[in-house]
């Protein structure tokens, strides 16, 4: 089984990219959406961050209040360190579970956000993808979507591995300053040739 690893900025377009490799039935593990999952009520990343920070990080209803998380994650490098120190082990652990779930399979795709910043996930690759697009236009996209700070979003961007250096590490680049049907359209293009690639070997 081939795996690719898809990365990119905040922004970039990376759950686009993810959508368009599941219209090709192609496996998706998206980590973002494992960390979602384990911190649901009572899960294990809910328990641990219950543990270590009480109710801090809860609503009324005992649900984990995201977007309050998220902003001490990106203005608190302390706090940052300690959530991540916490959900890391977990998120790898269910994502090696999934990555056995699909060994039948051609080629799957991980959806890691920080796949150059961490090196956990390198090891499990044989390819990676940066899905690509200009700083200005991460911004745009993640002010609509989000409804955030824009200094929220600087730290977020600052946080993460610079532009220039994920272009030099990546093993192919997908850009993505133009629309959703333009990207699936790439992204159909490089599943067509990886496969033929992969058919080769």
């Amino acid at each position: 089984m081939y795996i690719v690893g898809i990365t990119g900025g905040i922004g970039s377009g990376k759950s686009e990219a993810a959508k368009a490799f599941m219209s090709l039935s192609v496996p998706v593990i998206d980590l973002d959406e494992i960390a979602r999952q384990i911190t649901q009520k009572n899960y294990p990343g809910y328990v641990q961050i219950k543990k270590h920070f009480g109710s801090k990080y809860l609503d009324k209803n005992k649900e984990i209040i995201r977007k309050k998380l998220k902003i001490d994650i990106f203005n608190d490098s302390e706090k940052k360190d300690k959530i991540e120190s916490i959900l890391h082990p977990i998120i790898l652990k269910e994502c090696k579970k999934k990555i056995n779930q699909y060994k039948s399979e051609e080629y799957i795709v991980i959806v890691v956000a920080l796949l150059f910043e961490t090196g956990s996930y390198l090891k499990f690759i044989d390819e990676s993808v940066l899905i690509d697009c200009d700083e200005e236009i991460q911004f745009k996209r993640v002010s609509s979507r989000d409804k955030v700070d824009k200094n929220l979003i600087k730290s977020i961007i600052k946080s993460q591995l610079p532009r220039n250096q994920k272009i030099k590490k990546a093993d192919t680049i997908i850009h993505n300053n133009l629309s959703k049907s333009h990207l699936k359209k790439e992204i159909y293009r490089y599943h067509n040739d990886l496969k033929l690639k992969i058919n080769k070997k």
